[in-house]
């Protein structure tokens, strides 16, 4: 049976549903009534194609707001818009910006996800249409501003600054971490400690990603100097319901470590995550960032962060992280703890 031929149940059922629910389509504000919801959602699990068709299906009776809303809540807000036609215009004076985003799409559509013209394409287009627009659509970002206490191999507190950008994963995603904190003991610098975080993804299908990542980290009292990773790889979205997303990643690359005494060290390494994030509350959220790289010199890290909205644009965000390395430096101990407790404006 054909993908197209099995998702016909379900939008079966959607149009009965539509029916059902026209009458009380005043009685509602603002929320999508669960029975469509579902149905939205079973819809994007059969692909774009049955999705659009959902969306353009559903707005036949509800407000286009309302289906965004849910749309988003399945990641799938872009195709949302694009199914309503409330895609922001396109920059008129520049008709090749126009061309590379209809080969793009005609790429997804044909089944190649993880097609060369399609990866490529995304990136320009996706910022030319946020220039166009004025506004971030799927972009997110935050900074932040705290305290850190450490334990283990150091204890002190720390003044902290991060900055994250994160693009939604609809179609390719993005994110950027830079998190940079200092402190002076009696004049002299008892931390400085640098580390930046990119990783860029694609989509390959309902529930698998190919990602290329890369992670710096500097930290001048430690027992390296700096130390760097660079990798390919795929994920796996395990949840993908709303407020629950769940993803595990799993690829090869190479590990340097540069240390005092043993010069730079080159070696090959596999790294393996995970990531949860999941909606507690209206206000409050949890996640946790597992990493296992494994090579001559492995290391483990886990990040555990409960953000609290304080409003729209402010939260406060306690964390705290816990790194392994399982071969450290004479004099130094295998395990380190890191609390930061932070004021994060959100943009």
């Amino acid at each position: 049976m054909s993908p197209r031929a099995s998702a016909r149940p379900a939008l079966q059922a959607l149009a009965v549903a539509l029916a059902l629910s026209g009458g009380a389509a005043a009685a509602q504000e603002a929320q999508l009534p669960g029975i469509l919801a579902e149905l939205l959602e079973a819809a994007n699990e059969q692909g774009r194609t049955e999705f659009t068709r959902a969306v353009q299906l559903i707005a036949l009776t509800r407000p286009a707001d309302e289906i965004l809303r849910a749309a988003e809540e399945l990641g799938r807000g872009d195709a949302a818009r694009q199914a309503l036609g409330l895609e922001p215009p396109q920059l008129p004076e520049d008709a090749a910006i126009a061309a590379v985003a209809e080969i793009a799409e005609e790429d997804h559509a044909a089944g190649y996800a993880n097609g060369i013209v399609g990866t490529v394409a995304a990136v320009p287009v996706g910022f030319a249409r946020t220039f166009a627009s004025g506004r971030l659509e799927l972009w997110q970002g935050r900074a932040s501003l705290g305290i850190r206490f450490d334990s283990g191999n150091t204890a002190r507190e720390d003044y902290t600054f991060g900055l994250q950008v994160r693009r939604e994963l609809s179609g390719w995603g993005f994110q950027g971490d830079v998190d940079y904190a200092y402190s002076e003991v009696n004049g002299t610098i008892g931390r400085d400690n640098f580390r930046t975080r990119l990783r860029g993804e694609r989509e390959a299908g309902e529930r698998f990603t190919y990602f290329a990542a890369a992670d710096y980290e500097r930290d001048r009292i430690a027992s390296y100097d700096w130390t760097a990773f660079a990798g390919v790889g795929a994920g796996y979205r395990v949840l993908t319901s709303p407020g629950r997303t769940w993803i595990l990643r799993a690829g090869p690359g190479v590990r340097i470590l540069a240390e005092p005494s043993n010069g730079t060290q080159t070696v090959g390494a596999l790294d393996v995550g995970s990531d949860l994030a999941w909606r507690l509350t209206e206000s409050i959220n949890f996640t946790s960032e597992t990493g296992l790289l494994i090579a001559d010199t492995s290391r483990f890290d886990q990040l555990f962060g409960l953000n609290s909205a304080l409003n729209d644009l402010w939260s406060l965000r306690l964390q705290y992280r816990y790194r392994y390395e399982f071969e450290p430096n004479p004099g130094f101990v295998r395990g380190d703890s890191r609390t930061d407790i932070s004021i994060v404006r959100e943009f």
